[in-house]
C-alpha cells in the first residue's frame, strides 16, 4: 500500500497511508491529511490512488504544488518522488514503509532506549499564552473612543459647510462678507418688542 512520508521542519518525520480512493490536503480541519502550516492553503491538493496509479493534482493553491521541484496542476507519482505543498516537503512511497529518502541530522541513541514512537498527529500544537496577559473581548478601540471621532466628524463637516457659504456668497456678493451680512440680516428681521407699562 502506497505511503506519503512528510518531513517537517522540525526534523521530525510523519508517515501517512494512502487508502484507495480521494485523500485531500490542507490546512483545513477537513482535510484527511491537516497541515497546519502558513505556507499550505486550506484546501491546497488532493490524491487520487485507484487501480491506474497514483495522482496528485492541486487545487489552485497559493504556494503551488511541486513534484521533484517541478510545478504541477496533476502528475502521475512513481516511486521515490518528492513532492512539496507549499515548503511542506514530502515523498510517496509506492510500498508501505518507504525507504529512506534523505534523514534529518543524525540523533544518537542509546543501546537501551525504546523505540521511537510513530507520530500521528499532523496538527501543529497551540501557541502558548501568557495567563497573566488579560485580552479584552471584542473589536479594538471599542471602549468609549467612538464618541469622540462622531464629534470630530460633525465638526469637520460644519465647518465645511460654512467654509461653502462663505465662498459661495464672497463670489455672488463680489466681495461681501457673509459672516457680516448674516449678522446684519439677523439683527433686521428681529421684530422689536415695546412693552408698555399701564397705571392700575
Amino acid at each position: 500500500m502506497a505511503t506519503l512520508v512528510f518531513y517537517l521542519e522540525d526534523g521530525s518525520t510523519l508517515n501517512h497511508t494512502l487508502d484507495e480512493g480521494t485523500t485531500t490536503i490542507g490546512r483545513h480541519p477537513d482535510s484527511v491529511v491537516v497541515l497546519e502550516f502558513a505556507s499550505v492553503s486550506g484546501h491546497h491538493a488532493v490524491i487520487e490512488l485507484n487501480e491506474t496509479g497514483c495522482f496528485v493534482s492541486d487545487l489552485k493553491s497559493s504556494n503551488g504544488t511541486r513534484v521533484n521541484g517541478v510545478e504541477i496542476e496533476e502528475a502521475q507519482l512513481q516511486d521515490g518522488d518528492r513532492i512539496a505543498f507549499g515548503d511542506v516537503q514530502a515523498v510517496f512511497a509506492a510500498a508501505e514503509v518507504p525507504p529512506p529518502v534523505y534523514v534529518p541530522a543524525p540523533e544518537i541513541i542509546a543501546a537501551d532506549a525504546p523505540p521511537p514512537v510513530l507520530k500521528t498527529n499532523y496538527r501543529q500544537p497551540p501557541p502558548k499564552r501568557n495567563p497573566k496577559i488579560k485580552r479584552k473581548g471584542g473589536y479594538p478601540d471599542s471602549d468609549g473612543g467612538g464618541c469622540g471621532t462622531a464629534i470630530v466628524v460633525i465638526g469637520l463637516f460644519i465647518a465645511a459647510l460654512l467654509a461653502g457659504l462663505y465662498m459661495r456668497h464672497h463670489k455672488e456678493t463680489e466681495g461681501g462678507n457673509f459672516f457680516e451680512d448674516l449678522a446684519e440680516r439677523l439683527g433686521t428681521n428681529i421684530p422689536k418688542i415695546k412693552i408698555e407699562k399701564k397705571d392700575g
